[in-house]
């Protein structure tokens, strides 16, 4: 046997041998996995704990809470306020309506007897209007000279335990006194008699009233006259709408009205200042009474309620004034137009500058989010 012919059959050889030692290793190894899927599932091993059980606690058993008086003071504050607030209200409310019942009760005679209508005008309608715990209204029509006569009773705020506070605590440090009054604002027959604006007020009140009203301060100076009781000023344009008004009939309405008698104000003008010039302007005759706290001195207010009748005939029948008069009111009036005119176009052309300045900002915003070579074109 040569030497390639041994070589040829050792390799047979032992590829016959390394193919049954393959067949035996493969069987092994399915009779092992036969082996393990016959034997079925494990079985679960149970854990054990170490750590001690718990013992139980005692369930709690919610009972009823022990309240004490204590727990509830700050509530029982705040009941106690509601209820002294609510009873103060109706207290308070109650009073104002007999200050205005019987205001009018003193005065509705008078008022029926120079006023064809007190009231709105129904049959069963009351003369008093109530405009809220505080405020009452009531009109008067039906009178020559005049077209009508809005009044409002103003009162003390009784029915506002803060406010009765409030006001105690201010009139320790101001001289103001609050007081229930009465306003009537006169609308009258202005083309009857010249436009002008005269005032007789209280010296204590002057300040204030001229502070608060247009046409006093802008029209009128004040001015201190011997014919008019002490605590009484005039606010007047001219000297001789002050000659024509402090008659002597005149001055003693003032006289006897003057404990009660705040203001008595004839104007053309209006009580704020016009932003623009207004025409028709309606001609008022103003007067402001105070209102007695002892109710039994309501008769003392009366002359007052006489002098608005007496005004209302007066200022037709007297108040037109001499030519030089004549044209230092209507100058007045210039004036105060060419003012408003004046305020209105500064007021215009700040407007037409603000627009101004938007639009540029507007435009630098819109130039500022170009590009440089945009930029350059715009």
């Amino acid at each position: 046997m040569t030497v390639r012919s041994r070589i040829l059959f050792y390799l047979i050889a032992i590829l016959l041998l390394l193919q049954t030692f393959t067949k035996i290793v493969t069987a092994d190894e399915f009779d092992e996995e036969e082996l393990v899927n016959s034997q079925g599932p494990e079985e679960p091993v149970l854990e054990t704990f170490k750590d001690p059980v718990p013992e139980p606690k005692p369930i709690v058993v919610p009972t009823r809470p022990n309240f004490e008086l204590s727990d509830f003071y700050r509530e029982i504050f705040m009941i106690i306020c509601i209820i002294v607030y609510l009873i103060n209200y109706f207290i308070g409310k109650q009073i104002n309506e007999n200050i205005a019942r019987k205001w009018m009760e003193t005065h509705i005679s008078l008022l029926r007897d120079n006023f064809a209508l007190v009231g709105t005008g129904n049959d069963d309608s009351k003369p008093l209007i109530r405009d809220g715990p505080a405020d009452y209204l009531f009109y008067l029509s039906g009178r020559r000279n005049c077209q009508y006569v809005h009044g409002r009773i103003t009162l003390k705020a009784r029915h506002n335990l803060i406010k009765i506070i409030t006001n105690i605590i201010i009139s320790q440090f101001s001289s103001n006194v609050i007081e229930d009054t009465v306003t009537f604002n006169v609308c009258m027959n202005g083309e009857e008699y010249d436009n002008f604006v005269f005032a007789i007020t209280k010296k204590e009140r002057s300040r204030e009233l001229r502070g608060n009203r247009y046409d006093l301060q802008d029209f009128t100076k004040q001015v201190n006259n011997n014919l008019l009781p002490g605590s009484l000023c005039a606010q007047t344009e001219s000297s001789e709408v002050t000659d024509t008004f402090l008659t002597k009939q005149l001055v003693e309405f003032l006289r006897k009205s003057e404990n009660y008698l705040n203001a008595m104000i004839v104007t053309d003008q209006s009580r704020v200042r016009p932003e623009k010039t207004a025409e028709n302007q309606p001609k008022l005759l103003m007067i402001i009474s105070s209102i007695p706290d002892d109710l039994s001195k309501l008769n003392e207010t009366l002359p007052v309620s006489e002098l608005i009748m007496y005004m209302i005939d007066f200022i037709p029948a007297r108040c037109s004034f001499r030519l030089e008069t004549k044209n230092k009111l209507k100058k007045n009036r210039d004036d105060a137009e060419k003012a408003i005119n004046k305020a209105l176009e500064i007021e215009r052309q700040e407007a037409i500058q603000q627009k101004k300045a938007e639009k540029k900002r507007a435009e630098a915003e819109r130039v500022a989010k170009l590009s440089p070579e945009e930029q350059r074109k715009a």
